[in-house]
């Protein structure tokens, strides 16, 4: 069993690090150059994994020589997603989607490769070892798989090239003629993802989206405190808050207080729950 490591002290300054008196005062690019001083290398190499959506996209633009659409919040600066294959920098999964790429630019459409890039990332970080991070990426991959489905759908579109992956969910999704693709037994959100899915204001499904992601991330940190886990449900919930706020500030506030709250209330329980045990 990997060896949990715990981050009190960061934690518990967490809603500091973040808020100046009462004014959001935060970057995400800052945050992490933060996670990177302060969790062990074992950790942080987890934070990495989720900011790797960032990297595709600047490999994509590079690949297709749109050398100034670049985003910072990537882990690789631009010379490095240019290096050649045996540099040994990026991981494996991107080296084999370069060369594939390079090989036959035109076998695929770019969404077609953006999807194969997607599924090869889902094939990577789903065996990272650490269980929050394969629980997470497994729920991301489904509840994107299902509205896909949903959209081929609506727009009478073959799924099979839209979905990612070859596993149940990816095959019930692409064959099955039930309106919940005969998942709901087995994942629960099946059903909530279908209903938000059906509403016709776009900003208010995207807004039912994540909170259904955020109820999911509290469900899997449910049990951990002080843990990497915290420090990584944390990550994912500021990413939701940096998009909203070039979305719809006044959503990103919204959203930015609860998770403050959430982490004040998290805090005092988990020292509260600390100190009891201490004492038995």
């Amino acid at each position: 069993m990997a060896q949990t490591n715990y981050y009190y002290c960061f934690i518990a300054g967490l809603s500091d690090l973040l808020l100046d008196e009462t004014e959001m005062n935060f970057s995400l690019a800052d945050f992490k150059i933060t996670l990177k001083e302060e969790l062990l290398p074992s950790d942080y190499q987890f934070v990495q994994m989720m900011f790797l959506p960032y990297d595709h996209k600047n490999l994509l633009n590079i690949l297709n020589e749109k050398y100034d659409e670049f985003d910072e919040l990537g882990n690789y600066s631009m010379e490095e997603l240019e290096e050649e294959e045996d540099a040994a920098i990026l991981p494996e999964y991107m080296y084999r989607f370069i060369s594939e790429y390079k090989a036959d630019t035109k076998s695929r459409t770019a969404k077609q490769w953006e999807n194969y890039l997607t599924e090869l990332f889902y094939d990577y970080v789903l065996q990272a070892g650490n269980q929050f991070v394969n629980d997470w990426f497994a729920f991301e991959k489904n509840l994107t798989n299902i509205l896909t489905g949903l959209t081929c759908r609506k727009f009478d579109k073959d799924p099979e090239e839209e979905v990612v992956g070859d596993d149940f969910v990816s095959e019930a999704i692409k064959t099955s003629n039930a309106k919940d693709f005969g998942l709901a037994a087995e994942l629960d959100y099946t059903t909530p993802v279908i209903n938000i899915a059906e509403k016709d204001d776009l900003l208010n499904r995207e807004k039912s989206l994540d909170q259904l992601k955020w109820e999911h991330i509290n469900e899997l940190t449910l049990f951990h405190y002080f843990s990497a886990e915290v420090v990584l449900a944390y990550t994912l919930k500021l990413q939701m808050v940096y998009r909203w706020m070039g979305l719809d500030l006044k959503t990103g506030r919204e959203m930015f207080k609860q998770l403050i709250d959430e982490l004040k209330e998290s805090f005092e329980f988990s020292k509260e729950f600390l100190i009891n045990e201490q004492r038995k």
